[in-house]
């Protein structure tokens, strides 16, 4: 696994046809998630791996309306749930986390995350989570952990620029706290988000592609 790094490189490693990788894609609103992901992805489709791209957390219990699938202009407009409706929330997130991993995810597939569960530790008000802050981060540390995790990373001006859902205030403490959740994993690596797009798209396939290397014993 690779440590922590900031990418900027143009150097581009081996192709790889088939891995068994989870890759988490953090930012702020304005870091370009969504465009970088799409982007990614048909880089990725040569046809010769499995992709799977997944939005925040697994569906397995049922079919559902909910926040993780729609368009969210005002991410902090709603009241936090109860207590017990938050705990009981994240410990189904939990379980079905595992499901995925243990019976889905392990399949020769390259799983590409839009968002993953501790993107709630960092902004809880986007998930109207009202239960305490331990048990939350207890839940953290039990989740199955992404093999790769992908910092989008800009100055608060420019994600602002892109978009203004929350005040800058709240713009500049998520990103620290994305930096500080960031700078605790081993495997991660921040990506400048204020590049332009194709620069971007590049740095994270090549920090994915790194990460697959070394599981495959496959050297550049």
């Amino acid at each position: 696994m690779p440590g922590r790094e900031r990418s900027g490189h143009g150097h581009r490693p081996a192709v790889i046809k088939e891995v068994n990788l989870k890759v988490a894609i953090l930012g702020p609103d304005g870091a370009g998630k969504s465009s970088v992901i799409q982007g990614l992805m048909a880089k990725l489709s040569d046809g010769k791996r499995r992709l799977k791209m997944r939005h925040l957390k697994p569906r397995l219990v049922i079919l559902r309306h909910t926040d993780s699938l729609t368009v969210v202009t005002d991410p902090h407009g709603k009241p936090p749930r109860s207590a017990l409706i938050s705990v009981a929330k994240i410990s189904v997130w939990l379980i079905e986390e595992w499901y995925a991993s243990i019976f889905q995810d392990r399949k020769n597939v390259l799983l590409i995350c839009d968002r993953y569960y501790h993107d709630l530790l960092i902004d809880p008000k986007r998930y109207r989570y009202g239960g305490p802050d331990w048990v939350a981060k207890q839940v953290g540390m039990l989740m199955p952990q992404p093999d790769l995790w992908v910092l989008l990373d800009a100055p608060a001006e420019v994600l602002q620029a892109r978009k203004q859902e929350v005040p800058l205030n709240e713009t500049l403490r998520q990103r620290d706290e994305y930096l500080s959740f960031i700078h605790g994993q081993g495997n991660s690596v921040i990506v400048d988000a204020a590049q332009s797009l194709d620069k971007v798209i590049s740095d994270v396939e090549n920090a994915v592609t790194r990460t697959s290397v070394p599981s495959l014993g496959i050297h550049e």
